[in-house]
């Protein structure tokens, strides 16, 4: 039954790689598969040019002796036998084989018909030579080379027997044999100094190849070791900022606790309720503190978003300037200039209070003999709201001033300060769309300048 299908379609251009595929299908790795398919197509060739001229004779009605037939009948059999060989995964076999057929049937040829019968097919005699040489190293190339100069003389021994008289016909066959044995030897020593090539070039790739592996293999090991010693890094770096940020956390707490336990006891041993309520007041505001703190920590390590609102930072600011009082001692200066109001913004009041008093904390350590610390409201050029925090401290040279923004950096003793609060500060304000820029120099205080956008709405309620 024809399938007519599309899958099946007996198309002979889609055949033919499927053909090319078969034909190249032998049983052997890369590097031996080449040598065999080149082998298989000698074969094939060889088989199908002695049967063309067992055919050819028989067409043009030339006498052909039957020892003749014989041993072409008999080539046949032996390159379909090497095929069979070859089809099977045993080159080496195979290549033997045809090596030695070859010089066995020309023994025969020389033997009975001489030097000058064989004269015409003498390039032909080459390919055993090129066989033996690629698939069977230089011995066998220089044995069958010896061979067929062996049989080109006892070829032309044969000959000259026949012009024993005619020394002419002698020098004309001595030339023969010279030639003959020239020309064999010729290229197998072209063949052998190819080969040879090859194989210095192969050594030379092979040994590329293996200091290429070694380098490769050490180049592994320094990778493995550079990425230990970098993960070691890293590591000794985060336990060094977890130390650093408990030492800082635990300076704080340490600090507010005290600070509420003295509170606390002063309002105990008070002798008024008016006493006793500055005390708890006093109490309150360490208590806010610590909650800064705690605030500070999550908003850095992300755990807890912005809740952003509509409000007039001037408001804002007037209402926490009692707290910010309590950050600085009695020989620092609060002052605010937050009129006339600049308009409203879009950020998380809350966070805004904690990075004012950050700043005011930052400020009451750069003046430790007293000072004035200012929070000013006003516009930019370029249409935004600007809140400009400036003290009269000692001031940030250029590398303090480089580093300020960064996570744990801190000027203050170790265990006296998380080094968070302007890198959260920097952090929340960036995330608004707006920025913040320090202008400090040694003896001349700071000024940090925060610009935030301003809102497109009034708040509602």
């Amino acid at each position: 039954m024809h399938d007519s299908t599309p899958g099946h379609d007996h198309d002979p251009g889609t055949n033919a790689p499927a053909t090319l595929r078969r034909w190249r299908a032998l049983p052997f790795n890369d590097v031996e598969r080449h040598s065999a398919v080149m082998l298989q197509t000698v074969l094939v060739l060889s088989a199908l040019l002695q049967v063309a001229s067992l055919v050819l004779a028989r067409i043009q009605g030339i006498g052909i002796d039957r020892l003749a037939v014989a041993m072409g009948l008999t080539n046949v059999a032996v390159l379909l036998a090497c095929l069979v060989l070859l089809r099977r995964g045993t080159l080496a076999a195979a290549a033997w084989l045809f090596v030695a057929s070859s010089l066995a049937l020309l023994s025969v040829a020389y033997l009975r018909w001489g030097l000058t019968v064989q004269a015409p097919q003498q390039l032909l005699q080459l390919v055993p030579v090129l066989i033996g040489g690629a698939l069977l190293g230089r011995r066998a190339m220089w044995g069958t080379v010896a061979w067929l100069a062996l049989l080109v003389a006892v070829g032309g021994w044969r000959d000259a027997s026949m012009f024993v008289n005619n020394p002419q016909q002698l020098l004309l066959v001595g030339g023969r044999v010279l030639t003959s044995i020239l020309g064999f030897g010729m290229a197998a020593f072209v063949l052998d100094q190819a080969l040879a090539s090859l194989r210095e070039n192969l050594a030379l790739a092979r040994q590329r190849g293996n200091e290429l592996a070694r380098s490769r293999d050490r180049l592994q090991l320094e990778m493995q070791e550079t990425q230990r010693q970098r993960d070691q890094l890293v590591h000794a770096q985060k336990m060094e900022s977890v130390g650093r940020l408990a030492s800082g956390v635990a300076h704080d707490f340490n600090h507010l606790l005290t600070l509420m336990l003295g509170h606390a006891a002063r309002g105990r041993a008070s002798s008024t309720l008016e006493d006793a309520h500055e005390a708890l007041l006093d109490v309150q505001s360490a208590a806010r503190r610590a909650t800064a703190v705690s605030r500070r920590l999550l908003d850095f390590s992300r755990m807890e978003e912005a809740r952003p609102e509509i409000f007039d930072p001037a408001v804002a600011i007037a209402e926490m300037q009692p707290m910010l009082r309590q950050s600085f001692p009695p020989g620092c200066v609060l002052e605010l200039k937050l009129e006339p109001s600049p308009g409203l913004v879009r950020f998380d009041r809350a966070q805004l209070e904690l990075i004012l008093l950050t700043l005011a904390a930052n400020a009451e350590h750069a003046m430790p003999d007293g000072g004035r610390f200012t929070i000013a409201l006003g516009r930019t050029g370029t249409g935004m709201l600007e809140i400009a925090a400036s003290d009269t401290g000692h001031g940030m040279d250029a590398v303090v001033r480089e580093r300020a923004l960064e996570p744990f950096f801190t000027t203050k003793p170790s265990g006296q300060g998380t080094g968070l609060g302007l890198a959260v500060a920097a952090n929340l304000i960036q995330a608004s769309g707006g920025g913040i820029v320090l202008d400090s120099a040694p003896g001349q205080g700071t000024t940090v300048r925060i610009t935030l956008p301003l809102a497109a709405r009034k708040p509602t309620g």
